[in-house]
């Protein structure tokens, strides 16, 4: 990985950007709870992936002390740095075992690989530079999704680690 991408993905900023993360989506689930409303892990994986985006552009920002931008729509990276003009994709999962989607980007992106599960209180959390190549293609199987698989990790063994926030640390 680069040396942009060394001083982003730290374990210390993945770490303060999840905890932030795992609070922002407790309020959520107060909510989704009070009113007694049912999301799959899909969808709640996609509003993870939201909160994610802007309480990531928020922490950068604020620490390498210039804009970093979260998406504003679907054709524009997830986190951009204004600075070094880095791009960056949020890819969310519940499962432990693969990522969806990649497979019709137009470049290479390195990615914020995150797998969630409890209460959002347990992340894998990777970051990876991924080519198209390494998305393996659903085409045939009528779902649209590609698949990561998770044995594609093992080289970024230095850059990945499980999180489990206590929910009286928050």
């Amino acid at each position: 990985m680069g040396k942009e991408i060394a001083k982003i993905a730290t374990r210390e900023n993945l770490l303060e950007i999840m905890k932030e993360v795992k609070r922002k989506m407790g309020s959520i689930q107060q909510i989704i709870k009070e009113y007694n409303i049912f999301f799959s892990n899909k969808n709640l994986s996609e509003i993870l992936g939201k909160v994610m985006e802007k309480t990531a552009s928020e922490y950068f920002t604020k620490k390498l002390g210039y804009e970093v931008k979260n998406a504003l729509s679907d054709k524009e990276p997830d986190l951009f740095f204004t600075k070094t003009n880095l791009s960056m994709e949020i890819k969310i999962t519940s499962t432990t075992n693969a990522w969806t989607g990649g497979e019709f980007s137009k470049r290479p992106f390195s990615y914020f690989m995150v797998s969630w599960g409890g209460d959002f209180d347990e992340f894998f959390v990777c970051v990876i530079k991924l080519d198209k190549e390494d998305w393996k293609s659903n085409m045939a199987s009528n779902y649209y999704g590609p698949i990561l698989a998770l044995k594609k990790f093992k080289c970024c063994s230095s850059k990945r680690f499980y999180l489990k926030i206590s929910p009286n640390k928050t």
